[in-house]
Protein backbone atom coordinates (compact mmCIF):
# COMPACT_ATOMS: atom_id res chain seq x y z
CA UNK A 1 0.00 0.00 0.00
CA UNK A 2 2.87 2.38 0.86
CA UNK A 3 6.05 1.67 -1.06
CA UNK A 4 9.61 2.94 -0.62
CA UNK A 5 11.57 4.08 -3.67
CA UNK A 6 15.21 5.06 -3.93
CA UNK A 7 15.48 8.13 -6.20
CA UNK A 8 18.77 9.11 -7.81
CA UNK A 9 19.57 12.73 -6.87
CA UNK A 10 20.85 13.63 -10.35
CA UNK A 11 17.46 12.67 -11.79
CA UNK A 12 16.10 15.82 -10.12
CA UNK A 13 18.70 18.26 -11.40
CA UNK A 14 16.24 20.64 -13.10
CA UNK A 15 12.89 22.13 -12.15
CA UNK A 16 10.85 20.29 -14.79
CA UNK A 17 12.02 16.83 -13.71
CA UNK A 18 12.10 17.74 -10.03
CA UNK A 19 8.46 18.83 -10.07
CA UNK A 20 7.31 15.91 -12.23
CA UNK A 21 8.88 13.17 -10.16
CA UNK A 22 8.29 14.59 -6.68
CA UNK A 23 4.59 15.07 -7.47
CA UNK A 24 4.37 11.31 -8.03
CA UNK A 25 5.18 10.75 -4.36
CA UNK A 26 3.16 11.17 -1.20
CA UNK A 27 1.18 9.02 1.20
CA UNK A 28 -2.06 9.47 -0.74
CA UNK A 29 -0.34 8.08 -3.85
CA UNK A 30 1.23 5.11 -2.11
CA UNK A 31 4.83 6.10 -2.87
CA UNK A 32 7.51 7.47 -0.54
CA UNK A 33 11.03 8.64 -1.37
CA UNK A 34 13.68 6.82 0.62
CA UNK A 35 16.07 9.12 2.44
CA UNK A 36 18.93 7.18 0.95
CA UNK A 37 21.54 8.02 1.85
CA UNK A 38 21.01 10.24 4.90
CA UNK A 39 22.47 13.19 2.98
CA UNK A 40 20.06 12.68 0.05
CA UNK A 41 18.79 16.27 0.09
CA UNK A 42 22.34 17.61 0.02
CA UNK A 43 23.13 15.39 -2.96
CA UNK A 44 20.11 16.80 -4.81
CA UNK A 45 21.39 20.33 -4.21
CA UNK A 46 24.87 19.37 -5.35
CA UNK A 47 23.43 18.09 -8.63
CA UNK A 48 21.96 21.50 -9.55
CA UNK A 49 25.13 22.69 -11.29
CA UNK A 50 23.42 23.67 -14.55
CA UNK A 51 20.42 25.44 -13.01
CA UNK A 52 19.89 29.15 -13.16
CA UNK A 53 19.42 31.08 -9.92
CA UNK A 54 15.62 31.26 -10.17
CA UNK A 55 15.26 27.58 -11.07
CA UNK A 56 17.58 26.54 -8.27
CA UNK A 57 15.70 28.67 -5.75
CA UNK A 58 12.40 26.97 -6.70
CA UNK A 59 13.93 23.55 -6.20
CA UNK A 60 15.50 24.53 -2.87
CA UNK A 61 12.15 25.82 -1.59
CA UNK A 62 10.25 22.73 -2.72
CA UNK A 63 12.91 20.42 -1.32
CA UNK A 64 12.14 21.75 2.17
CA UNK A 65 8.53 20.61 1.73
CA UNK A 66 9.33 17.00 0.82
CA UNK A 67 9.55 15.66 4.36
CA UNK A 68 6.00 14.27 4.28
CA UNK A 69 6.90 12.34 1.13
CA UNK A 70 10.07 10.79 2.50
CA UNK A 71 10.89 7.68 4.49
CA UNK A 72 13.90 7.43 6.77
CA UNK A 73 16.01 4.33 6.19
CA UNK A 74 18.54 2.68 8.47
CA UNK A 75 20.90 1.66 5.69
CA UNK A 76 24.13 -0.28 5.55
CA UNK A 77 27.52 1.31 4.99
CA UNK A 78 27.89 3.79 2.14
CA UNK A 79 30.87 3.29 -0.17
CA UNK A 80 32.35 6.65 -1.15
CA UNK A 81 34.33 4.97 -3.94
CA UNK A 82 31.15 3.99 -5.77
CA UNK A 83 28.46 6.12 -7.39
CA UNK A 84 24.92 6.50 -6.08
CA UNK A 85 23.38 3.81 -8.30
CA UNK A 86 25.97 1.19 -7.38
CA UNK A 87 25.42 1.91 -3.70
CA UNK A 88 21.65 1.77 -4.15
CA UNK A 89 21.84 -1.59 -5.93
CA UNK A 90 23.98 -2.94 -3.10
CA UNK A 91 21.55 -1.58 -0.53
CA UNK A 92 18.65 -3.17 -2.39
CA UNK A 93 20.33 -6.55 -2.05
CA UNK A 94 20.61 -5.94 1.69
CA UNK A 95 17.12 -4.50 2.24
CA UNK A 96 14.80 -4.20 -0.74
CA UNK A 97 13.26 -1.01 -2.08
CA UNK A 98 10.07 -1.25 -4.09
CA UNK A 99 12.28 -0.05 -6.94
CA UNK A 100 15.19 2.25 -7.73
CA UNK A 101 14.36 5.26 -9.90
CA UNK A 102 17.49 6.28 -11.77
CA UNK A 103 18.70 8.18 -14.79
CA UNK A 104 20.11 5.04 -16.44
CA UNK A 105 20.12 1.28 -15.90
CA UNK A 106 23.57 0.17 -17.16
CA UNK A 107 23.40 -3.21 -15.43
CA UNK A 108 19.90 -3.97 -16.77
CA UNK A 109 18.48 -4.63 -13.31
CA UNK A 110 14.78 -5.46 -13.32
CA UNK A 111 14.28 -3.41 -10.14
CA UNK A 112 15.81 -0.24 -11.63
CA UNK A 113 13.37 2.07 -13.43
CA UNK A 114 14.76 4.64 -15.87
CA UNK A 115 13.25 8.04 -15.24
CA UNK A 116 12.84 8.93 -18.91
CA UNK A 117 10.87 5.81 -19.76
CA UNK A 118 9.01 4.75 -16.61
CA UNK A 119 5.26 4.39 -17.18
CA UNK A 120 2.32 4.39 -14.80
CA UNK A 121 1.44 0.84 -15.80
CA UNK A 122 4.84 -0.60 -14.91
CA UNK A 123 4.23 -3.22 -12.18
CA UNK A 124 6.89 -1.70 -9.90
CA UNK A 125 5.55 1.83 -10.36
CA UNK A 126 1.87 1.03 -9.94
CA UNK A 127 0.54 1.14 -6.40
CA UNK A 128 -2.54 -0.32 -4.77
CA UNK A 129 -4.14 2.41 -2.68
CA UNK A 130 -6.98 0.15 -1.48
CA UNK A 131 -5.61 -3.36 -0.87
CA UNK A 132 -7.77 -6.20 0.40
CA UNK A 133 -6.28 -7.76 3.53
CA UNK A 134 -7.23 -10.58 5.85
CA UNK A 135 -8.83 -9.34 9.05
CA UNK A 136 -6.02 -10.68 11.21
CA UNK A 137 -3.83 -8.68 13.56
CA UNK A 138 -0.71 -9.62 11.61
CA UNK A 139 -2.02 -8.77 8.14
CA UNK A 140 -3.70 -5.51 9.11
CA UNK A 141 -0.81 -4.16 11.16
CA UNK A 142 1.70 -5.11 8.46
CA UNK A 143 -0.37 -3.27 5.85
CA UNK A 144 -0.24 0.05 7.73
CA UNK A 145 3.32 -0.35 9.11
CA UNK A 146 4.91 2.13 6.64
CA UNK A 147 2.35 4.79 7.61
CA UNK A 148 3.05 4.22 11.30
CA UNK A 149 6.78 4.40 10.57
CA UNK A 150 6.70 7.94 9.20
CA UNK A 151 4.23 9.33 11.75
CA UNK A 152 4.76 11.07 15.09
CA UNK A 153 1.07 11.49 15.98
CA UNK A 154 -1.27 8.54 15.51
CA UNK A 155 -5.04 8.39 15.99
CA UNK A 156 -6.96 5.10 15.89
CA UNK A 157 -10.65 5.84 15.29
CA UNK A 158 -13.50 3.37 15.66
CA UNK A 159 -16.88 4.38 17.16
CA UNK A 160 -17.41 0.83 18.43
CA UNK A 161 -14.04 0.27 20.10
CA UNK A 162 -14.38 -1.26 23.56
CA UNK A 163 -11.45 -2.30 25.78
CA UNK A 164 -13.59 -5.19 27.05
CA UNK A 165 -13.66 -6.74 23.56
CA UNK A 166 -10.92 -9.25 22.77
CA UNK A 167 -11.22 -8.61 19.02
CA UNK A 168 -10.40 -4.92 19.55
CA UNK A 169 -7.55 -5.57 21.97
CA UNK A 170 -5.86 -8.10 19.71
CA UNK A 171 -5.57 -5.68 16.81
CA UNK A 172 -4.64 -2.75 19.06
CA UNK A 173 -1.85 -4.79 20.62
CA UNK A 174 -0.44 -5.61 17.17
CA UNK A 175 -0.74 -2.02 15.93
CA UNK A 176 1.03 -0.59 18.98
CA UNK A 177 3.82 -3.17 18.81
CA UNK A 178 4.26 -2.41 15.11
CA UNK A 179 4.34 1.31 15.87
CA UNK A 180 7.09 0.88 18.44
CA UNK A 181 9.11 -1.41 16.16
CA UNK A 182 8.81 1.03 13.27
CA UNK A 183 10.11 3.78 15.58
CA UNK A 184 13.12 1.70 16.67
CA UNK A 185 11.76 1.31 20.20
CA UNK A 186 11.03 5.00 20.82
CA UNK A 187 7.31 5.77 21.29
CA UNK A 188 5.83 8.40 18.96
CA UNK A 189 4.83 11.77 20.37
CA UNK A 190 1.11 11.01 20.47
CA UNK A 191 -1.02 7.87 20.33
CA UNK A 192 -4.78 8.17 20.76
CA UNK A 193 -7.91 6.06 20.42
CA UNK A 194 -11.14 7.84 19.53
CA UNK A 195 -14.44 6.08 20.01
CA UNK A 196 -18.11 6.57 20.83
CA UNK A 197 -20.07 6.49 24.05
CA UNK A 198 -21.13 2.83 24.14
CA UNK A 199 -20.92 2.07 27.87
CA UNK A 200 -21.18 3.85 31.26
CA UNK A 201 -18.20 6.03 32.14
CA UNK A 202 -17.19 4.00 35.21
CA UNK A 203 -17.27 0.73 33.26
CA UNK A 204 -15.24 2.19 30.37
CA UNK A 205 -12.51 3.59 32.60
CA UNK A 206 -12.38 0.43 34.71
CA UNK A 207 -11.95 -1.73 31.61
CA UNK A 208 -9.27 0.59 30.20
CA UNK A 209 -7.31 0.50 33.46
CA UNK A 210 -7.57 -3.26 33.87
CA UNK A 211 -7.18 -4.57 30.34
CA UNK A 212 -5.05 -2.12 28.35
CA UNK A 213 -1.76 -1.61 30.29
CA UNK A 214 -0.59 -5.15 29.51
CA UNK A 215 -1.04 -4.72 25.75
CA UNK A 216 0.42 -1.21 25.52
CA UNK A 217 4.24 -1.18 25.24
CA UNK A 218 6.25 0.05 28.20
CA UNK A 219 6.89 3.82 28.10
CA UNK A 220 4.00 4.39 25.69
CA UNK A 221 1.06 6.52 26.82
CA UNK A 222 -2.27 6.11 25.05
CA UNK A 223 -5.09 8.62 25.38
CA UNK A 224 -8.62 7.30 24.88
CA UNK A 225 -11.31 9.84 24.07
CA UNK A 226 -15.04 9.17 23.78
CA UNK A 227 -17.22 11.40 21.64
CA UNK A 228 -20.92 12.11 21.23
CA UNK A 229 -22.68 13.28 18.08
CA UNK A 230 -23.89 16.87 18.17
CA UNK A 231 -27.43 17.88 17.33
CA UNK A 232 -27.49 18.09 13.52
CA UNK A 233 -23.79 17.36 13.57
CA UNK A 234 -21.42 14.90 11.94
CA UNK A 235 -22.13 11.21 12.51
CA UNK A 236 -19.44 9.31 14.38
CA UNK A 237 -19.34 6.33 12.08
CA UNK A 238 -16.29 5.70 9.89
CA UNK A 239 -13.14 3.89 10.97
CA UNK A 240 -9.75 5.46 10.37
CA UNK A 241 -6.10 5.46 11.22
CA UNK A 242 -5.12 9.13 10.97
CA UNK A 243 -1.64 10.50 11.54
CA UNK A 244 0.21 13.77 11.21
CA UNK A 245 1.38 12.56 7.76
CA UNK A 246 -1.70 10.95 6.21
CA UNK A 247 -4.42 8.43 6.82
CA UNK A 248 -6.37 5.34 5.84
CA UNK A 249 -9.97 4.25 6.19
CA UNK A 250 -11.17 0.76 7.00
CA UNK A 251 -14.38 -0.69 5.68
CA UNK A 252 -15.26 -2.90 8.67
CA UNK A 253 -13.46 -1.79 11.79
CA UNK A 254 -10.36 -1.69 13.97
CA UNK A 255 -10.77 -5.24 15.15
CA UNK A 256 -9.88 -8.73 14.00
CA UNK A 257 -12.48 -10.83 12.23
CA UNK A 258 -13.39 -14.45 11.85
CA UNK A 259 -11.29 -16.81 9.72
CA UNK A 260 -11.76 -16.04 6.03
CA UNK A 261 -12.92 -12.44 6.51
CA UNK A 262 -11.22 -9.59 4.65
CA UNK A 263 -11.36 -5.79 4.64
CA UNK A 264 -10.22 -2.94 2.41
CA UNK A 265 -7.69 -0.51 3.87
CA UNK A 266 -7.84 2.60 1.72
CA UNK A 267 -5.36 5.45 1.56
CA UNK A 268 -7.17 8.78 1.94
CA UNK A 269 -6.65 11.47 -0.66
CA UNK A 270 -5.00 14.63 0.64
CA UNK A 271 -8.18 16.72 0.87
CA UNK A 272 -10.20 14.04 2.67
CA UNK A 273 -7.33 13.31 5.06
CA UNK A 274 -6.95 16.96 6.08
CA UNK A 275 -10.71 17.32 6.60
CA UNK A 276 -10.96 14.24 8.85
CA UNK A 277 -7.74 15.05 10.73
CA UNK A 278 -9.13 18.42 11.81
CA UNK A 279 -12.36 16.80 13.01
CA UNK A 280 -10.44 14.86 15.65
CA UNK A 281 -7.73 17.43 16.47
CA UNK A 282 -7.88 21.19 15.96
CA UNK A 283 -11.58 21.54 15.08
CA UNK A 284 -13.52 18.73 16.82
CA UNK A 285 -16.73 17.78 15.05
CA UNK A 286 -18.16 16.04 18.13
CA UNK A 287 -18.70 16.72 21.84
CA UNK A 288 -16.13 15.16 24.15
CA UNK A 289 -17.76 12.84 26.69
CA UNK A 290 -14.74 11.71 28.71
CA UNK A 291 -11.11 10.65 28.35
CA UNK A 292 -8.46 8.59 30.06
CA UNK A 293 -4.71 8.16 29.61
CA UNK A 294 -3.27 4.67 30.04
CA UNK A 295 0.40 3.92 30.70
CA UNK A 296 1.79 0.80 29.04
CA UNK A 297 3.46 -2.04 30.93
CA UNK A 298 4.11 -4.54 28.18
CA UNK A 299 7.77 -5.38 27.51
CA UNK A 300 8.48 -6.30 23.91
CA UNK A 301 11.20 -8.71 22.90
CA UNK A 302 14.09 -7.21 20.98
Amino acid sequence: MLYEYAVEPTLLNNWKDFRYFTEKFGISQGRLISRYPEQWERMVLEALTDCGDVEKLRIVERLRELNDRMLKRQHSKWDDRSDWLTNAETEHAHSRFRAILARNNPNQRDFVLEGDTVEERHPLWKTRTSPVVARTAQEMSACVAPLLRVSNEILFIDPHFGPENTRHRRLLEALLATTLNQHCGVPPEKVEIHTGEKSPADFFKEQCSQRLPNIIPHRMRVRLARWRQRDRGEKLHNRYILTDKGGVSLGVGLDVGKPGETDEIKLLDEETYKFRWKQYTSEPAFDLVDEIVVEGRRTLRA
